[in-house]
């Protein structure tokens, strides 16, 4: 698993401002399942100096409970060795490839990278900054329910609100719940067999399925025993993709852009998968 849920409070809403805890939860974006969580709440006075405050923020906790107020302002906790270890966290638990998820697309993420700059500064040969994720893979959760139209406030909330790790929990929950609303058939369990066969497949049925994997930054693999097998949905170690039309249909189909061997032109192998369950 290594999507990574993110969470934090802090003193202002732009990059720069004071970050005074982090969360960072691994789940399965299928399942809804949670790995590993990382929480740690910093010092205020510490946090104070990287990152100016903004008077809209603290106006704003004057008014939440003193238990996400007591979470958020008293930690002890320096900065520096949290950001040490949220890198080796991430490292740990996205295998390198880790898939960060903010709950916006310029708040969680974006903040982080700026905090990182200023307390734990690191960069390349090129003098690039180094941060524990790739930029390509930044993910965010507004737009997943926005795609989903799901209405989140009908997922319970569990804790206190303003918590940097309930906070992140509940996303979780969003994000698999949004997940599920876009690709209700998306369950390797859902499957039992597939019937092979060569046919076309129309652009119109790739297309939009390609996109919308590649948005949510997640590309299914899972190797499959042999041309002939009844394996679940996955993708094929010759080159098959898997694709989900805006129907709901699942195709694994590999490109033939070219005559084959095997004569067949500009077609693709397609299996439909069948709707029985597995016992």
């Amino acid at each position: 698993m290594n999507n990574i849920m993110i969470d934090i409070e802090t003193l202002g809403k732009k990059r720069g401002c004071p970050v005074l805890s982090i969360a960072a939860v691994q789940f399965d974006l299928q399942t809804g399942s949670v790995g590993e969580t990382f929480y740690e709440r910093m010092s205020c006075d510490a946090a104070l100096t990287y990152g100016l405050p903004e008077i809209s923020t603290l106006e704003w906790w004057d008014k939440q409970s003193n238990e996400a107020r007591d979470a958020a302002f008293n930690g002890t906790r320096p900065p520096v060795s949290v950001a040490a270890e949220l890198r080796a966290f991430l490292q740990r638990t996205g295998g390198g490839r880790c898939i960060p998820w903010g709950n916006g697309s310029v708040f969680d993420i974006t903040i982080l990278e700026g905090w990182f700059d200023r307390v734990d500064p690191q960069v390349d040969a090129r003098g690039d900054d180094i941060y524990p994720w790739k930029f390509w893979n930044i993910a965010d959760l507004r737009t997943l329910v926005s795609l989903s139209g799901i209405n989140v406030k009908t997922i319970p909330f569990a804790g206190e609100k303003h918590n940097a790790l309930a906070d992140a929990l509940h996303q979780v929950k969003i994000a698999h719940a949004a997940w599920r609303q876009l690709f209700p058939r998306w369950n390797v369990d859902h499957y039992q067999r597939c019937e092979i066969r060569t046919e076309p497949l129309s652009s119109n049925d790739v297309a939009p399925c390609e996109r919308v994997l590649r948005t949510l930054g997640h590309w299914p693999i899972q190797s499959c025993p042999g041309e002939m097998s009844i394996y679940p949905l996955g993708q094929h170690p010759h080159g098959h993709k898997t694709f989900i039309c805006n129907l709901g249909h699942n195709h694994i189909g590999e490109y033939m852009p070219e005559p084959s061997s095997d004569g067949h032109d500009h077609s693709v192998f397609i299996r439909k998968q069948d709707d029985e369950k597995q016992p």
